[in-house]
């Protein structure tokens, strides 16, 4: 079976938990003279939880376990950011691929949905994204999850990348050398095989690691995002957002995240109302190596919000 794209459909499994009304709905935002797109799965009714992958440049498919399993309570948003899936782009340099253009991209969904306010849940990427969000836009999230973190500096970018190659066997390191020839690094065949490389320091699970390897798509990512984002962004810091988030947090991590806690546990210190759960023997995805440490945490974090009624009394 497989892990990271599920093989039945949404419909399928809110049937099997006993949700009565489900419907899939397909939509887009005009952004600019660029189409955005994205699904909504799950009940007719209730919360939007606005699911954000990772990269920038991932395919929203590699959190399709996430709707899978929040799709049985809420309306889960897959979004396509701009560059990834349908929503792509004339030309990827720092005036489309900006953090400042992707928040924006959101405010203009939750308005086009009258969404009063959203739970986002990210990972990765997309936990920079959502906080950046919610640090940006308070009054438009009702909570935040992360799970799996991102680097929230260009320091913590490089600890990121550190990790990874320390993780690496002999083989994956050369396999990730023979792609870095100049003779063929510059194509995006060669920096699909260089993250397909890189893909065992993502996990604790080595039969894990050889499962995504084997599920991974070049289709599913979009290479010329990324660059284009640094540009943009330089030497990025994003701490001072977090310092404006309101809304609760979870920052849920593996304790093998190649993260580091470091990043994480700063990110703690700076939102004031969030709360950090490790997740043991565990990478980077932890509904994919421990589905079910990762929704206990998960599920008795959402259940506990409070009511949007009771939110400023």
């Amino acid at each position: 079976m497989r892990r990271r794209i599920a093989t039945l459909t949404i419909a399928s499994l809110l049937s099997l938990s006993g949700v009565i009304s489900a419907d899939v709905v397909d939509g887009k935002v005009a952004r600019n003279d660029i189409d955005l797109f994205y699904k909504i799965v799950g009940p007719t009714s209730g919360d939007y939880v606005l699911v954000l992958s990772g990269g920038p440049g991932e395919d929203i498919h590699s959190m399709q376990g996430i709707a899978d399993e929040l799709g049985k309570k809420y309306r889960c948003i897959m979004w396509e950011q701009r560059g990834t899936g349908r929503s792509r782009l004339p030309i990827y340099d720092p005036s489309t691929i900006n953090l400042n253009a992707y928040m924006e991209d959101i405010e203009a969904l939750r308005k086009q949905l009258h969404a009063d306010k959203f739970i986002v849940i990210g990972n990765s990427w997309g936990m920079i994204l959502g906080l950046a969000y919610a640090g940006t836009h308070p009054d438009a999230v009702r909570a935040v999850v992360t799970v799996g973190s991102g680097p929230i500096t260009f320091e913590y970018l490089g600890v990121f990348s550190d990790n990874q190659i320390v993780r690496l066997g002999p083989c994956e390191l050369e396999v990730r050398d023979f792609w870095k020839d100049p003779s063929r690094a510059d194509s995006d065949r060669a920096s699909f095989e260089r993250l397909r490389a890189a893909t065992m320091a993502y996990f604790y699970d080595r039969n894990k690691a050889l499962q995504m390897q084997m599920e991974l798509d070049p289709k599913d990512y979009n290479f010329r995002v990324p660059p284009a984002f640094l540009q943009a962004e330089g030497k990025y810091d994003f701490r001072p957002k977090l310092k404006t988030i309101t809304a609760p947090v979870l920052l849920l991590q593996g304790r093998q995240d190649l993260a580091g806690e470091a990043n994480i546990l700063e990110t703690h210190s700076l939102i004031k109302n969030s709360t950090v759960a490790f997740v043991d023997k565990c990478g980077h995805m932890p509904w994919l190596e421990q589905p079910e440490q990762t929704w206990k945490i998960v599920d008795d974090f959402l259940a506990h919000l409070p009511l949007i009624s009771d939110i400023g009394r």
